[in-house]
């Protein structure tokens, strides 16, 4: 990785962080009020709606293992496995625009079926 500062990485490790400690209303402080968010089961609007499904999620969430993590100016990509109770690896990754010092959109990657059809 190069040695140029990247000020979209820190916002997207500060909120990879919090949700994988459950601390969602910490997570939250580093989202936009009017976030979007692309997964793997569907679009998500807006930070109410967001700190909902992660919130949720958090049931199962029993940690998640950073792999890799890249940044530049407005972007942020994290790879991990996320351990959860279905499943006890499973390869994900977001990858983060942020503007301001706010996440405004988020796209989600992971294998869904691990979760059961939805």
């Amino acid at each position: 990785m190069s040695n140029n500062f990247s000020p979209a990485l820190p916002v997207a490790l500060a909120y990879h962080d919090a949700w994988k400690k459950h601390d969602h209303a910490t997570a939250m402080k580093v989202v936009a009020d009017n976030v979007i968010s692309e997964t793997p089961f569907g679009l998500i609007e807006g930070g109410a709606a967001l700190h909902k499904s992660e919130s949720e999620f958090a049931g199962m969430l029993k940690g998640a293992t950073m792999v890799a993590a890249f940044g530049d100016e407005k972007t942020a990509l994290l790879m991990y496995y996320t351990h959860t109770h279905p499943g006890p690896s499973i390869l994900s990754a977001k990858c983060f625009t942020v503007e301001n010092g706010k996440i405004a959109e988020i796209k989600a990657l992971f294998d869904k079926s691990v979760f059961g059809a939805q």
